[in-house]
């Protein structure tokens, strides 16, 4: 074998290299590259679902306080007209002469009752005035509301149904009247609260959850 043939094949050697390197290789990084971006957008994409969903609490959550050692001796809320419990025809809209309701007509099974906790948008009332017949206890918070206190509201939710106040339903509401930020409804009840108040907020849920006035307060 001649020099010249050994340079030629080393030179072609090093130009096979140089294609491997700057082609397939490459193009090998820049997939992976790309790999990479899809997995870590939709990671963040989960992470914000499960906060809009409430599974993650931010760091105002701890501040909540112990939904146990609240005074309950004292009944919060204003009692309401008892407008009858009558079942409508699903996606039949009932005027109700105040809103939220906290009584009246409303769907019949398999439309209502929505299942119980959080929610991320508002449920129609004829939906929810029917978890108020089974004892439950709907909460309502204006759609402005900070994402500091509606962490703290989630929180409560949860350490109340852990508590055995499991019928809670949570949800904004767009049409919050402007001189309330949050309110709670019960079957023939209603508490409505200029500011988000963590105790009276808890009073209420414990005082008319499952209460007497319910007329299917024992359905679950």
């Amino acid at each position: 074998m001649t020099v010249t043939t050994r340079r030629e094949r080393r030179q072609q050697q090093r130009r096979q290299q140089q294609r491997r390197d700057t082609g397939g290789g490459g193009s090998r990084g820049i997939g992976g590259l790309w790999i990479g971006v899809i997995v870590i957008a939709a990671v963040i994409a989960l992470l914000l679902v499960a906060r809009q969903m409430g599974f993650l609490e931010g760091p105002s959550a701890a501040n909540t306080i112990d939904v146990n050692s609240v005074d309950v001796s004292q009944t919060v809320g204003e009692k309401q007209n008892d407008l009858g419990h009558d079942h409508v025809s699903s996606g039949q809209r009932v005027n109700y002469p105040s809103l939220p309701p906290t009584s009246g007509q409303h769907w019949p099974s398999p439309a209502a009752p929505a299942p119980w906790g959080i929610k991320t948008s508002t449920l129609p009332f004829e939906v929810s005035t029917h978890n108020l017949e089974h004892g439950g206890v709907v909460i309502y918070y204006a759609a402005d509301t900070s994402s500091a206190q509606v962490d703290q509201m989630r929180a409560l939710v949860r350490s109340l149904q852990s508590a055995g106040f499991n019928k809670i339903v949570l949800e904004p509401w767009a049409d919050m009247p402007k001189e309330s930020k949050v309110i709670l409804t019960a079957w023939d009840w209603i508490l409505k609260q200029p500011t988000f108040d963590q105790i009276s907020f808890v009073k209420f849920v414990r005082q008319h959850h499952a209460g007497s006035d319910a007329p299917e307060a024992s359905v679950p």
